[in-house]
């Protein structure tokens, strides 16, 4: 897209994963819609589930790219079918962002954690509020979004990869295939979801 260039890996720990993610292009004016979420539980419940949520956002985006609108027509779209976190992001063509949590770890923005508020997943209660958060993407700026998989990864002796050792790649500049790679190798127990998005440049057509 114009100006922004991303990078995704998905790992599902089983056959069939649970984790989520869409990149939905608005195409009149050029913003980007993105959704990256973690259905509870694993396996084949697990995907037909997170099948449903994809569905029911890309219809939601139809109406709306608000993040916030987005996450309450999935929440009462799930009510009492079971829950996933999910983060909304929606960029638009100048970098600024609107960031929505519904329960999800909080992305990463050059390396250090976006300061956004906690809330329930979807599909908990009825009619509750998210958090918003905005920001801006500068030139140069990398955001990474993410599972719990990566953080939650653990080897023999049962020691976390852990959220300092994200950090600590991330500002050495790791790819979104490095980050998924490493915390594979330290030991995968839940589907792994990475994605990148950075802001680049704008192609200047002469």
């Amino acid at each position: 897209m114009e100006g922004l260039a991303f990078e995704s890996e998905y790992r599902p720990a089983r056959e069939v994963g649970g984790d989520f993610f869409q990149i939905i292009p608005h195409p009149l004016d050029d913003s980007v819609l993105i959704l990256v979420g973690d259905v509870a539980g694993k396996g084949l419940q697990a995907g037909m589930l997170a099948t449903l949520i994809v569905g029911a956002m890309r219809t939601a985006a139809t109406f709306t790219t608000d993040p916030e609108q987005i996450l309450h027509t999935l929440n009462n779209r799930l009510c009492d079918r079971g829950n996933a976190t999910c983060l909304a992001l929606h960029i638009r063509i100048d970098g600024s962002a609107t960031l929505v949590n519904a329960g999800h770890l909080p992305p990463y923005l050059n390396g250090d954690e976006l300061p956004i508020e906690g809330s329930l997943p979807l599909g908990i209660l009825p009619g509750i509020d998210f958090p918003v958060f905005h920001f801006q993407l500068q030139e140069g700026d990398s955001l990474m979004l993410m599972s719990d998989g990566i953080a939650e990864a653990q080897d023999h002796e049962g020691r976390l990869f852990g959220f300092e050792r994200v950090s600590e790649m991330l500002r050495a500049h790791a790819s979104a295939a490095e980050l998924a790679n490493a915390a594979q190798k330290f030991g995968q127990s839940d589907d792994i979801t990475v994605l990148t998005i950075a802001r680049v440049a704008s192609v200047v057509v002469a």
